[in-house]
């Protein structure tokens, strides 16, 4: 009988010092984690309608939309550019793909609604897609040349 109230006594002063070890190394592994990317590639020469310069990434081929800094002195160039923190969350609703298209509940031909579900519409195609943005902190420009 002596030997379990020992047992339980060790459980009792022993736990709970393991459960904050645990919980201080799970906070250091979400302080470690890097909360910022680092891309390298060429801007863009000429901005777009939007005022806004594109990025091509030289590893993947990826195109992103920049914002966040002015990027009119690195136009053309090739550049190191690291992300910042996310402004915030936006969340964009609404009916998908139109209000008119959802209206007609299935009453339109299928290769019509299959167009119009396209990310440009019917009437773009796919041309007027909005490319995923990039919010830029830092730049700074790398040896190399952008064709």
């Amino acid at each position: 009988m002596r030997s379990i109230s020992t047992v339980l006594a060790v459980i009792v002063v022993v736990a709970p010092a393991l459960a904050s070890a645990q919980t201080a190394s799970g906070a250091a592994a979400k302080k470690d984690a890097p909360s910022t990317i680092t891309l390298t590639g060429c801007v863009s020469g000429s901005p777009l309608t939007s005022g806004e310069f594109t990025f091509v990434d030289r590893v993947t081929g990826g195109k992103y939309r920049l914002t966040g800094k002015r990027m009119k002195g690195y136009a053309g160039q090739q550049v190191e550019i690291v992300s910042s923190p996310p402004a915030k969350l936006a969340v964009k609703g609404g009916l998908y793909p139109s209000p008119n298209l959802a209206a007609q509940a299935g009453g339109i031909d299928p290769a019509q609604e299959a167009i119009a579900r396209q990310p440009g519409g019917a009437v773009n195609g796919t041309a007027a897609a909005e490319m995923p943005e990039f919010r830029v902190g830092r730049v700074r420009t790398v040896p190399g040349a952008c064709q």
